[in-house]
């Protein structure tokens, strides 16, 4: 009997759609480039995220991130099921150089795939060239995440652009291509543009999902 080899990637959840695939790690002790704000908020510190099979499961991705094979396993898997849209870390971030070069490695060998994520380790100085470097794949996309505490990156490299997460009234930033609230928030009608669209009274009726609003994978 052939060994049935578990899945790196799951079928997305209601705001990314069933059509999304998504690989995830585990917050906080993978996120180099965190706030201390954004730790105090980050969704994937609660709920869900604490059930014992979601944490197995986010630590066994973790160990398999780190095995020589993760880039081949990957890029094998996007192939063989046809998967034409994948998110990066719904929880985690790029947590080390040797991670970035395996994600570089498997967008590269996946051109029928768009991959998108959003991160807080353009923070890492020895992180920082290879979110440029990803910035440059036609099939990637790559919001740098930021907040009241990390401030406006510095630098916004070419095919970058920057998520902010906004957790009170006051502490909006202008020159963000999109804004998240904290959950409090979403209840509130700000006067924003660039608010994520699922995240909005009027996108929860109208059942917007990652895959049908395509502002963060296309663009």
């Amino acid at each position: 009997m052939s060994r049935v080899l578990r899945p790196l990637l799951v079928a997305g959840n209601d705001k990314l759609s069933a059509g999304v695939f998504h690989f995830d790690i585990p917050a906080v002790q993978t996120c180099p480039g965190r706030s201390a704000l954004c730790e105090s908020r980050c969704y994937a510190n609660r709920g869900r995220f604490l059930f014992p099979q979601v944490q197995e499961r986010l630590e066994w991705n973790y160990t398999q991130s780190k095995l020589a094979n993760f880039a081949d396993r990957m890029a094998d898997e996007l192939y063989r099921k046809g998967i034409l849209l994948m998110r990066w870390h719904v929880a985690g971030d790029i947590y080390s150089p040797g991670y970035a070069r395996k994600m570089l490695e498997v967008i590269g060998r996946s051109p029928h795939c768009t991959f998108w994520f959003y991160t807080r380790s353009w923070r890492v100085p020895t992180i920082f060239p290879l979110i440029r470097a990803l910035a440059i794949l036609p099939n990637c996309k790559v919001w740098l995440s930021a907040d009241a505490e990390t401030g406006y990156p510095p630098e916004v490299p070419e095919g970058c652009r920057v998520a902010w997460m906004q957790t009170d009234e006051t502490d909006g930033c202008e020159e963000a291509d999109l804004v998240f609230l904290d959950r409090p928030l979403r209840k509130v009608a700000l006067p924003m543009s660039q608010i994520c669209p699922a995240e909005t009274p009027l996108g929860k009726e109208r059942g917007t999902t990652c895959a049908t609003c395509r502002v963060c994978w296309t663009g």
